[in-house]
């Protein structure tokens, strides 16, 4: 039986071959059973120490290690909580109860036993207390993170990602024509296992405090509040009428621009922007579309995929745009597909979400207010907030396919770290460009 996929927009869109509505194609999804899913010569680990201190919620951390050793190599994994421990369930494991005052001096300890260290994300104490002294440690540091080419990508690089990305900030680090793309392979319906992976994690984490009590949560909301919110948002979002985050319903009432909001207390938000939080950011953002939109032009909220529920963001938004004199003139919606919103749109704001690198592949003009390698000339419009309503400038489109192609041949790896048919897959190839990429 063939099974229909589309083929990535952002790709067909960024080379100019083809518009959205002809790019359906016919082509295998991701199975781990199809030849090409795994390198035809698996990379050669010998000789090589991992220590896991931080992985994605789920097994993914524990599928990692395997291809490591079946690759030669050797892993150790923190444990910090009873959600690690219940995640890892294999041999390695590195239990660290001591006060977190205590954690940097381990790791320069742990350093000195293993070549490689694995963090996932830039966030919480224990991450910070590797990324903030990489420069002491005698162990290379990999950083793994969320795509930057969603959903089909996760990221890999050297000693940080997103804002601390080691990629070129400007047009000159991206040569014309750039490397070869990859044909993608779509990883498949992803939301459902990654909210049941957060959910687990964290449940069994508040039911293990009292093995674990000196662990410190690297944010700032109760891991019970946290579970109960994505269970409670996810049937939420899956009741609720598409029409409400619906393209064309949302440009029938008038041409649009969107704002992309970001987790809360998430690294990209307090780490590499100047805004507290999404009120400070959606306060900047209206402020600016008050005085400077088009009369006739309207602002979309789009809330992030990924936000637990825990702020009543829909009501920050509406009294921030009564506030405001925008009452009739925002839109807040849970939801969406973000491909057609962008096609719809006239242009984007964020801080420094990845969902502008959708944007970009649409050449829907983005205006970035945060800290993002990829704000640059000729890339993201580089004109005031204030100027940017009237007048949004697209990315070059050549730039772009170039730029696309050289971060994702040095930082993306095309898989998914929750949809079980891609997990084991995807961890071969991480574990390859452990060997292939640079160190």
């Amino acid at each position: 039986m063939l099974k229909r996929l589309v083929i990535d927009e952002g790709l067909a869109l960024g080379r100019g071959l083809v518009p959205w509505k002809d790019t359906q194609l016919l082509l295998a999804p991701f199975d781990p059973d199809q030849p090409n899913a795994f390198p035809l010569v698996q990379a050669d680990l010998r000789g090589r120490r991992f220590l896991i201190v931080t992985a994605p919620f789920g097994g993914f951390g524990r599928l990692l290690a395997q291809a490591i050793v079946e690759r030669g190599g050797e892993v150790g994994r923190m444990v910090f909580n009873a959600g690690d421990l219940v995640t890892w369930r294999r041999p390695g494991g590195l239990t660290f109860r001591d006060d977190l005052k205590q954690w940097p001096g381990k790791v320069r300890e742990l350093a000195h036993d293993f070549t490689d260290i694995v963090v996932f994300g830039e966030g919480g104490p224990y991450n910070q207390g590797v990324l903030s002294q990489i420069d002491a440690l005698s162990a290379q540091v990999w950083v793994l993170e969320n795509g930057y080419f969603r959903p089909d990508w996760i990221t890999l690089e050297r000693n940080g990602v997103n804002g601390s990305s080691g990629l070129p900030r400007s047009a000159a680090g991206y040569a014309v024509p750039g490397p070869e793309l990859p044909v993608t392979r779509p990883v498949g319906k992803i939301l459902p296992h990654h909210v049941f992976n957060i959910s687990l994690y964290h449940a069994v984490q508040a039911l293990g405090v009292l093995a674990f009590p000196r662990y410190r949560q690297p944010y700032t909301v109760s891991p019970w509040r946290q579970f109960f919110g994505h269970i409670r948002r996810y049937f939420g979002l899956a009741t609720r009428p598409k029409q409400s985050c619906d393209a064309d319903v949302i440009g029938g009432r008038g041409p649009f621009f969107i704002a992309c909001l970001q987790r809360e207390g998430d690294a990209q938000l307090l780490r590499y922007s100047s805004y507290a939080d999404n009120t400070a950011f959606l306060a900047e953002v209206m402020a600016s579309f008050a005085r400077n939109a088009p009369k006739d032009c309207r602002l979309v909220v789009k809330n992030h995929p990924l936000d637990p529920g825990l702020s009543d963001l829909e009501h920050i938004t509406r009294c921030l745009a009564v506030e405001r004199g925008l009452d009739d003139r925002v839109d807040f919606i849970d939801g969406g597909n973000l491909a057609q919103l962008c096609r719809a749109s006239r242009g984007m704001v964020v801080n420094n979400s990845s969902a502008a690198l959708s944007a970009l592949g649409f050449r829907t003009p983005v205006k970035v207010l945060g800290e993002a390698f990829f704000d640059f000339d000729g890339l993201t419009d580089q004109q005031p907030l204030d100027d940017f309503w009237g007048a949004p400038v697209a990315a070059d489109a050549q730039l772009f396919t170039a730029f696309r192609a050289h971060v994702i041949a040095r930082s993306q790896i095309n898989g998914n770290y929750h949809e079980p048919r891609a997990m084991r897959p995807t961890a071969g190839l991480v574990a390859d460009a452990f060997a292939r990429r640079p160190g």
